[in-house]
């Protein structure tokens, strides 16, 4: 949880968390490999709450329209999640296939990313630091957020609903690789994450499109499932892609979901 103020040191102990998990995956050892999944469980709570503290901070601050903070929030969906991340992994899939520099090659070249995007954030952003009325401590903050659960019947389904789906999610990031290659079959990770994130991004748009029309929750699920049906149907997916090629369209759904 990034209190207010803190999203431009959060942001910079974001990227030195990461580069740090970047640095351990060289190592065999599983100790400090086990290092390196601490590192990035941290690192990827920051991703996800530091850049969006400080921007909408940042928003706020400037007096700018709120409606441009959705359409701002639209875009780095669209593209962070999406397309950045599809060229993420096709220039991951380069440095490992066709230059053959390694396996942990993508996380050296993360790691560069990383270093550049921090000299960005401590050159060119500005503290801010939010409404200082409301500055708490944090564990004041933490009991303020046990009221609310306990009061409120919603935020506590809503944190059950999201907790239920990324646990979800994270067990299918560890174990999509030995599903797809069972007996060690060496497979282009680096395509196959940029066919998730392009499944991933395909049915995001599809739903807020649907969204945005008079349709109930099970029309839009209907909908999404025979889109994707015909997207995997049409899907030229090279029969060397892994081992189990049965197990592609079941895990495009999955990332799709």
């Amino acid at each position: 949880m990034v209190g207010q103020g803190e999203g431009k040191r959060a942001s910079i102990t974001y990227c030195i968390t990461y580069i740090l998990s970047c640095i351990t995956k060289h190592s065999p050892q599983y100790r400090i490999l086990m290092v390196w999944r601490i590192l990035g469980g941290i690192a990827t709570s920051l991703l996800f709450s530091a850049f969006e503290s400080w921007l909408v901070a940042e928003h706020n601050k400037r007096g700018f329209e709120q409606q441009w903070l959705s359409i701002t929030f639209s875009k780095a969906i669209f593209l962070g999640n999406g397309l950045v991340a599809i060229l993420a992994g096709l220039f991951g899939n380069l440095l490992v296939g066709s230059l053959a520099m390694g396996p942990v090659a993508p996380f050296d070249a993360a790691s560069i990313f990383l270093a550049i995007g921090m000299a960005i954030i401590i050159s060119s952003w500005t503290k801010n630091y939010g409404d200082s009325s409301e500055s708490k401590d944090l564990m004041t903050q933490f009991r303020g957020v046990v009221v609310a659960i306990a009061s409120d019947e919603k935020i506590a389904l809503l944190g059950a609903i999201q907790s239920l789906f990324e646990g979800s999610m994270y067990t299918f990031v560890f174990l999509w690789t030995p599903a797809l290659s069972p007996n060690g079959e060496d497979i282009p990770h680096g395509f196959i994450f940029a066919t998730f994130m392009l499944s991933s991004m395909l049915v995001s748009s599809l739903a807020s499109r649907l969204l945005a029309h008079t349709l109930t929750y099970i029309d839009i699920v209907h909908t999404l499932l025979k889109g994707l049906e015909k997207i995997i149907a049409s899907a030229d997916i090279p029969m060397f892609v892994c081992g189990d090629f049965n197990s592609v369209p079941r895990r495009l759904i999955s990332r799709a979901c």
